[in-house]
């Protein structure tokens, strides 16, 4: 992907040697849209045990069983956008995907009266419709229009860290003022579907902006004519595209990192159950959600970071934090200080992989290529896209199953002591065990020690490509 030369005139804003703030700001508004919904989702348990009086078990089960649809629509997804060629880009068109996300969410949180069994399917399709369709198509094109948009390392980075700052302060403010709205009008069905609309018209409109405001810069022609002086082409089968992504071990690497990361970062429903039941008082969550207002400030200093201690050293000092927020949160117990330090521990102990992904899925891009000298995009972020979703489920299904098999029972004011203590381990100790893997695997993640070989050969291929 060549760069554009400084002396052009017409310069896209992506390419850019100094891009203007604005453009930034305009890449996350997108994040933020769907950052929003996938908070929303994180309370679909406790809305379907609460407020449709369903049971914990089937619907953790459900919300498992509609994974096997996502990972069918994820692979096709990553297909569909590497043979995506339109006059708005490869990542662009599938922007609008962000109304329909909102629009399924709505009629999510607005069952209908339809018996219980009808509850079921109803609550099943539009998660399905969510996820299986919207959400995998924004996820497979994030990364790969990114690349595209933002054509060099400092602005993708920069990119990155106004989107990681702006989505992470308005989803630390709907942290804080979701659970007052949950107090206020979250008691009745009819009151979850005017908070979903309040949130979700708004936020749909907001998430469109990235589609209208922010261009490709790198177009089908720019390819073509690299692949045919290099003779490698794009037009290849899905299952070599299979083969290819075998051979990527960094890929597979942060997949797992990703997986982890969502079922820690999607375990609101416990958070809920502990406030509620353990604390006593759900409104007591804002306090703990103003824990994220610290994290803001500290992606300024990503960038620095990044370029002095490299990606791996992030990755591994987070996990280290992580863990060590997890241990003051569990043995201070219900002390509301040691779980304000906790949970503001653990938020940045998942920063560094939450807020700079699309950096290391380019990374994934650039050793696939360097390792097999095929260069493929869709794959990739839609793969990791399914891994993010999993995670949701998996964090939404498996506290449904364990309340469940505890004898939650979300028609009573007062839980039984194996409740309570499910709800406990659900909090504090399920969280440190997610901590301990990720870890591991970020021992496992070195792409930094052969990064400068390979960014040096790939623009060694491209210059020569180009003709330099």
């Amino acid at each position: 992907m060549g760069k554009l030369k400084k002396n052009e005139k017409n310069i896209p804003l992506g390419a850019r040697e100094k891009m203007p703030f604005w453009y930034s700001l305009a890449w996350s508004s997108r994040g933020i849209s769907l950052s929003i919904n996938t908070l929303m989702l994180a309370y679909l348990t406790y809305y379907c045990t609460d407020m449709l009086g369903l049971s914990a078990i089937a619907v953790g089960s459900m919300l498992v069983i509609s994974k096997i649809i996502d990972a069918v629509t994820d692979i096709s997804a990553g297909y569909i956008v590497e043979k995506t060629h339109s006059k708005f880009g490869k990542g662009r068109p599938y922007e609008l995907f962000i109304i329909f996300t909102w629009v399924f969410t709505i009629m999510m949180f607005s069952v209908p009266e339809l018996g219980t069994t009808g509850k079921y399917i109803y609550v099943f399709i539009m998660y399905v419709l969510v996820n299986a369709i919207c959400v995998t198509m924004l996820g497979a094109v994030d990364s790969v229009y990114m690349a595209r948009a933002f054509t060099t390392d400092n602005n993708r980075m920069k990119a990155m860290s106004v989107n990681g700052s702006v989505v992470m302060i308005l989803a630390i403010v709907f942290n804080i003022l979701f659970p007052q709205l949950l107090n206020t009008m979250g008691a009745t069905k009819a009151g979850w579907t005017k908070m979903t609309l309040i949130v979700g018209i708004p936020l749909a409109l907001i998430g469109l902006l990235r589609f209208l405001l922010v261009k490709e810069v790198v177009t089908d022609e720019t390819e073509k004519g690299m692949e045919e002086k290099t003779a490698v082409k794009s037009e290849i089968s899905l299952g070599k595209m299979m083969q290819l992504l075998v051979k990527n071990k960094y890929f597979f690497i942060v997949l797992g990192l990703m997986f982890l990361t969502f079922i820690a970062q999607n375990l609101n429903t416990a958070t809920t159950y502990y406030f509620k039941y353990i604390m006593g008082d759900v409104g007591m969550m804002s306090i703990v959600g103003m824990t994220g207002m610290a994290t803001p400030f500290v992606l300024i200093f990503f960038p620095a970071l990044s370029r002095k201690f490299g990606t791996t050293n992030l990755l591994r000092g987070g996990a280290i934090i992580g863990i060590v927020g997890i241990l003051i949160r569990t043995i201070g117990g219900i002390n509301i200080g040691t779980l304000f330090t906790g949970s503001l521990l653990f938020g940045i102990g998942l920063m560094p992989i939450s807020m700079m992904i699309n950096a290391y899925l380019i990374d994934c891009m650039d050793y696939g290529e360097w390792k097999t000298g095929v260069r493929i995009e869709g794959p990739i972020a839609s793969i990791n896209n399914f891994a993010g979703k999993l995670g949701s489920a998996v964090a939404s299904g498996f506290v449904g199953l364990v309340m469940g098999f505890a004898g939650y029972d979300g028609t009573l004011a007062v839980q039984s002591e194996s409740a309570n203590n499910a709800i406990i381990g659900l909090y504090n100790f399920f969280p440190l065990i997610l901590f301990v893997l990720f870890t591991v695997l970020s021992f496992m993640y070195n792409i930094d020690k052969i990064r400068p070989q390979m960014k040096a050969d790939l623009e060694a291929k491209r210059g020569k490509s180009n003709g330099e």
